[in-house]
Order: C-alpha cells, then structure tokens, then sequence
C-alpha cells in the first residue's frame, strides 16, 4: 500500500520530469529545435527546409522548426539568445560571428576582396586558421559552428545615372551601403558616400533621389525590383557573404551522438543543393534584369581590387584584426 506521502512524491517527481522534458524540447514524436534567421522567408526559408529535412534523414525525431524573417528578433537579440539556450540554432552570415563578444577580429570577413571566389570562402571556412578563429568567439558567444552551407551572390555596384568602370568614376556618387566599417573605409576609398539605409527605405531612396546607388547582388536586385530605379549594373563582386549554421552551445550539450551526428552530417547535402540552387537564382536574376532594360558594364576589377587593398592594409590591418590576417586569407586560393 503506497502512503499518501509516497503518492504525492511520485507524482512530483513526474511534473519535474515532464518540465525537464519540455524545456529541452522534447515532444511524443521527438525532440523539437527553432532555428531563427533575420532574410525574409522566401529567401533564406527554402534553404533552412532542405537543411531541416535532411537532418531528419539521419535522426527522424529530430524536428527543425524554422522561423525566419526575424520573427525571433534582430540578429543582437539571436546571438544573445542562443547564448542563453532560448533559441537553438541561428541561420546567418559568415562574417555575423563578429558581433559575437570576442569577435572583432572577424570583422576581416566583412574587408572587400578578402574573398576571391566562392571556393576560395569555403576553403576557408574548413580551413585550420578559420577554426582557431572561430574557437574563442564560440566560447565567449555560447555557440557551436555547425559548417557553411550556401554560397551567396557577390555584392555590385548598380547606379541609376553613371557608368562605373573604374574607381574614378565612383567619386562623388551617393551609395547605399551596410553599416559596416570595412565596407565604409573601402567606398570612400573609391571617391563615393556611404549612405547606411534599411533594405525597406532602399527602394524610395533610390527612386527619389536620396542615393544614386545600391551594392546588393544580382538576386536581391532583380527580386526587389531595384532595375525600376537603376540603370547600370557593375558587376565588381566585392564582399563575398556565404551563409552558415550555428547551435547554442547549451542545447548542443543536451543532445545525444545520434542527434549531434544528424545535425553535422546535414551540412554537406543542404551545401550541395544549396548552391545549386544560387547558381539557379543567379543566372535567373542576371538574364531577369538585363531583360528589364538594365545594363552589365564589365568593370576594371584590377584597379578596384588594388585601391580596395591599399585602404585597407593603411587603416584596418593591425587594428580592427591582427596584422597581416588580412593578406593570409587573400593568400588561401
């Protein structure tokens, strides 16, 4: 005969159990993560699905619950809470790590032309030197770096009234760029004005006249229809961003092998439709806007490359990140 005493004890023990169980998002079926990016859905969602499905080839209870267009908050308040466990996983931007407690020295990944191509950034973000990088940043941010799954369009240059070949033909021009010191530091270089605006003021900025240009890539000018306000496209390829995964270090310890296996593993499939997929938007994007009556100039990517280069070894190298960073991971191809 079990006393009242015991009964009640049993049936504590029970409640502590099932709320352990739903605080580590635990469900009947399995256990459930959120994955936050900040991209509007259609853009970075379908690549957060794939990613999700095929986790669950290798771990079937394991569920991914994607929430993107910042439904969980700014990128500041993600990167604070998956520090905290709140949220598990954050879909974003290579260079996003930076902002991390720790991170400044990433800011290299934001310097223009650090990047000569998308197999050079990969190289990169597999390499030894990338992973002693990373390392202290994962500690002091409370994160996992999972792997790099998708590459992304470069940024150009697109201007509604000027033909830009050459860095010269930069001066004066008023351009939205990101706030973001690299990026500033290089743009005043080639003689323009960087303009930090929002992605949702862009559009009426640039038809009104308040900026003469834009640095999006190809898939962002032809999906946000900036050729209604553009004329020429100039093709520099200057910031290289592709797009990584990273966990809370607190719920990647609450996972067994079999799921911390499943969510690794993952990473090369999402990688590989993942680019094929860019590479579909890309040409898809190029065509689309060249159809809508915009321009390809074929820029002198030598003279951007070399002035880009020079303004940044005087001002950044050895101050924003140790010295020489710079040129070594230029080096990596």
């Amino acid at each position: 005969m079990v006393s009242k005493a015991k009964f009640s004890f049993l049936w504590l023990m029970v409640g502590i159990m099932l709320l352990a169980g739903y605080e580590m998002g635990f469900s009947a079926e399995g256990r459930a993560l959120k994955l936050a990016f900040v991209a509007p859905q259609p853009v970075w969602g379908p690549l957060a699905d794939h990613y999700s499905q095929e986790v669950a080839k290798f771990a079937p209870k394991l569920k991914i619950n994607n929430f993107g267009s910042g439904q969980l908050g700014s990128l500041a308040k993600n990167l604070a809470e998956i520090k905290m466990g709140k949220i598990d996983m954050i879909l974003c931007g290579g260079a996003v790590p930076s902002m991390a407690k720790g991170g400044e020295h990433l800011n290299v990944l934001y310097a223009p032309y650090v990047f000569n191509s998308d197999n050079h950034m990969r190289k990169y973000f597999q390499s030894e030197l990338f992973k002693s990088m990373i390392a202290p940043v994962e500690r002091e941010g409370g994160f996992k770096f999972l792997g790099y799954v998708a590459d992304r369009s470069p940024r150009l240059v697109s201007t509604s009234t000027r033909k830009v070949i050459k860095p010269e033909d930069m001066k004066g021009l008023k351009l939205r760029v990101p706030e973001l010191k690299p990026i500033h530091i290089v743009i005043k270089a080639w003689g323009a004005t960087p303009i930090p605006l929002s992605a949702s003021e862009l559009y009426m900025a640039l038809k009104q006249g308040v900026v003469d240009g834009q640095d999006n890539g190809f898939d962002a000018l032809y999906m946000a229809k900036y050729y209604e306000v553009q004329k020429y496209v100039t093709p520099i390829d200057y910031i290289r961003q592709g797009l990584i995964i990273l966990i809370s270090r607190a719920t990647w310890d609450k996972l067994n092998p079999e799921e911390q296996k499943a969510l690794l593993d993952a990473i090369e499939p999402t990688y590989k439709w993942g680019k094929e997929e860019n590479e579909n938007i890309l040409e898809k994007s190029i065509k689309g806007v060249q159809e809508k009556g915009m321009i390809v100039l074929k820029p002198d990517l030598e003279a951007f490359k070399t002035t880009a280069a020079e303004a940044i070894n005087k001002e950044l190298d050895g101050k924003l990140w140790p010295a020489g960073l710079y040129n070594k991971i230029r080096a990596m191809e």
